[in-house]
């Protein structure tokens, strides 16, 4: 599948880029000596230079270190490991050489989205991706020629369990925001048993951007002597992040707080320029419930959260990709990796369950984010 439509966003000399993505030195992506068929997929898909993660881990993941990856959200990992896995391809041998793990289907489906566009030069490339809410038996029709297997712990263990899904020929492993992946009453005992499943000899990429000592020393006892890959640890936020909070009145009634915080949400959207904006919520039942809201006042809203089907999570990202909606109201589903170009405005309704939550800026350029906090 071929991406001729050149993404802007990837492109740091065409919007003005912070120090953590943007490279002072004149190097391209020729000076990391990758395949000329990967430089070609990288240039069509907008990507010019590398930013400095990607000049950093690039090289090393060339050449088959395990590597624990920690970088900003927006500093362009998705590039790294999609790149590293494209360049060590056999394309002529059509099992499944890479197997990539994500926390959620809809950043499954954008990883997919990057590799092809970087793979577009590529001819024969087959990435698919293996998600739960769809048929197995299309599943298994496509992992007859996938060289590239991007999926959700639940749905590629089920795949593997079935026979469908070899994993005799991985070579590379990636855990995508592998924070998220492993953390306590998560996917762990998912991805372990897909780990004692694959190859002993293989390569392995973990990339996130918050590693909590405890997650890192997980991870160590997956790799082979890891190296990391860190720009600036003790800093998570992106350069240039905006943030503001602003006070609501408290009430005994919590459905009393929400009006009001609607009630300011409109405010917002009356007085901030905007040409798309994220709203989190942390309860599903009140995201839905403010998308018929702001759209039955003129405002077009799109909902998503894990009580969604598979489809409807999928449509939703799809009218703000294509900018049919003005505002998409989710869950922490889409706190992490969700590349929104559009997006300048993000707003927490409520207060983030945790730090490392609040600290995934949403967009992959840092707006303002507004934090709605009860007095």
């Amino acid at each position: 599948m071929a991406v001729s439509m050149k993404k802007a966003a990837h492109d740091i000399q065409t919007r003005r880029r912070t120090d953590d993505v943007l490279l002072s030195e004149g190097i391209d992506f020729a000076s990391l000596l990758l395949s000329q068929s990967v430089q070609d997929g990288l240039i069509a898909s907008g990507f010019q230079k590398p930013s400095p993660i990607q000049l950093k881990a690039i090289p090393l993941g060339r050449c088959g270190l395990d590597l624990i990856i920690q970088a900003k959200s927006g500093t362009g990992k998705t590039c790294v490991f999609a790149t590293i896995a494209l360049d060590s391809l056999i394309i002529e041998n059509m099992t499944t050489q890479v197997l990539v793990l994500a926390p959620t289907r809809e950043i499954a489906v954008q990883i997919h989205s990057v590799v092809m566009a970087i793979g577009s030069a590529m001819e024969g490339l087959e990435c698919h991706v293996f998600i739960g809410g769809t048929p197995v038996s299309q599943d298994k029709m496509r992992l007859k020629k996938c060289h590239v297997a991007v999926g959700s712990p639940g749905r590629i263990k089920q795949l593997i369990e079935l026979g469908f899904l070899s994993t005799a020929g991985i070579r590379l492993f990636v855990l995508d925001e592998a924070d998220k992946l492993l953390e306590e009453g998560s996917f762990q005992d998912q991805i372990n048993w897909i780990y004692s499943s694959l190859p002993v000899n293989k390569q392995m990429l973990a990339l996130s951007a918050t590693y909590p000592e405890s997650m890192a020393q997980h991870l160590t006892r997956y790799m082979r002597d890891p190296t990391f890959v860190r720009l600036n640890p003790t800093d998570p936020g992106l350069i240039g992040l905006k943030q503001y909070y602003r006070v609501v009145k408290s009430h005994p009634l919590p459905h009393k707080i929400f009006e009001e915080k609607v009630q300011q949400l409109f405010e917002l959207f009356s007085k901030v320029p905007f040409n798309q904006a994220l709203v989190f919520s942390n309860l599903h039942s009140r995201a839905q419930h403010l998308a018929g809201v702001l759209t039955a006042r003129g405002l077009p809203a799109a909902c998503i959260s894990g009580g969604l089907s598979q489809d409807q999570r999928l449509e939703a990202m799809s009218k703000l990709k294509q900018y049919q909606c003005r505002v998409l109201i989710s869950t922490d589903l889409t706190s992490r990796g969700i590349d929104a170009d559009k997006v300048n405005l993000v707003i927490n309704l409520d207060v983030p369950v945790d730090w490392e939550t609040y600290m995934h800026p949403r967009p992959r350029r840092p707006p303002p984010v507004i934090t709605f906090q009860p007095y």
